[in-house]
């Protein structure tokens, strides 16, 4: 099984052109901040929306084709997908719900009851046959959603932030259980987030979507090491800059040159950790380190640290401790010297 969708759509503000490919039993993360479009691109795939342009293929079949004017309806597309909420519907029985897709297509209500039954044994919900669902935790709920949706056997499974009702002292293990589900199902299955610990936890691959395009993809720990925009960079926790490198030394459109520990050449990123900025109050002494003049724009409270950000040719966040705010004298609009060293910078081709 395999997923190929080349689409285009056009939805007031949002220009959508997306390439994805999604092998068999191969999880893909999709990852982008709110209005990026991933939720569209998963409505397009379910075939709720009809696209633009462009083709799709799922396991050698085409469910869309705009310039043939092909369009499999949702409920022919052998596909399956799990939205925040669940979606369950609330007056039928645990049992009913998962059985729901299989009646829907004509199986009998025995048939359809029994497999049902195998299919909450598989999630551990053995006994949980005549709940309702708001009898269940939402682990539990998300868990008789999955169910459902694999129930039918789909092709490819869609997953529409599949954690975000869930409140943060349980989600790490719904989502290691979720992710030990995931293992076992052998299509493809492509999962919608905006958090990058899910993406990266989740996700064999991770597919980054700013503003309706493809801006970066990869195995998780290659996007985390190497973002190549500033929001995954804010996302991993790294200062990425951008500039033009030669031998060790990198320009940077400001003019601001940065100094890099091993040799490189023509247009590069730049990258390191908040936590390796040290900010002082005069230019620090040393030349083997980089220091730029800077005005802190903001101070913010980040786990034990307190992260700075500040502004000028080099703007860049840093991690100091509270003392360290207390006392540099640090606050918003106050001048300060941030440094680096090269040992500390990451440098690859942009």
């Amino acid at each position: 099984m395999s997923l190929y969708a080349d689409l285009a759509l056009t939805r007031g503000d949002l220009e959508l052109r997306i390439g994805l490919a999604v092998g068999a039993g191969e999880v893909v993360a999709l990852l982008g901040p709110n209005g990026a479009g991933k939720s569209t691109t998963l409505q397009l795939l379910a075939g709720t929306l009809v696209p633009d342009g462009g083709r799709v293929e799922l396991d050698g079949v085409t469910l869309d084709d705009a310039a043939q004017g092909v369009h499999v309806r949702p409920r022919d597309r052998r596909v399956g997908m799990v939205v925040q909420d669940y979606l369950l519907f609330p007056k039928m029985s645990v049992l009913e719900n998962v059985a729901f897709g299989l009646r829907a297509r004509g199986v009998p209500r025995e048939k359809a009851r029994a497999e049902a039954r195998g299919w909450l044994s598989r999630m551990g919900l053995d006994g949980y046959e005549r709940r309702r669902p708001g009898q269940l935790s939402g682990g539990q709920g998300q868990r008789v959603a999955l169910a459902r949706a694999l129930i039918v056997e789909p092709r490819l499974l869609l997953l529409d932030e599949p954690l975000a009702a869930l409140d943060a002292g349980t989600r790490p293990a719904v989502r290691a259980e979720l992710r030990r589900h995931l293992a076992g199902y052998g299509g493809c299955t492509l999962v919608v987030t905006h958090d990058p610990l899910e993406a990266m936890v989740l996700g064999d691959r991770v597919v980054v979507l700013e503003r309706g395009r493809v801006v970066q993809h990869g195995p998780p720990a290659e996007v985390a090491r190497r973002p190549r925009t500033d929001y995954v960079a804010r996302l991993v926790g790294l200062n990425l800059l951008t500039g033009v490198a030669s031998g060790r030394t990198a320009e940077l459109p400001s003019g601001a040159v940065v100094a890099l520990a091993h040799e490189a050449t023509g247009p590069v990123h730049i990258a390191f950790a908040p936590v390796a900025v040290t900010l002082s109050p005069r230019r620090p002494e040393g030349s083997a380190r980089n220091a730029w003049p800077l005005v802190i724009a903001d101070l913010e409270a980040h786990g034990d640290l307190v992260r700075v950000t500040t502004d000028g040719p080099v703007p860049v966040l840093a991690d100091v401790t509270p003392l360290a705010v207390a006392d540099l004298g640090l606050e918003p609009g106050g001048e300060v010297w941030a440094s680096v060293k090269a040992s500390e910078i990451s440098v690859y081709p942009a």
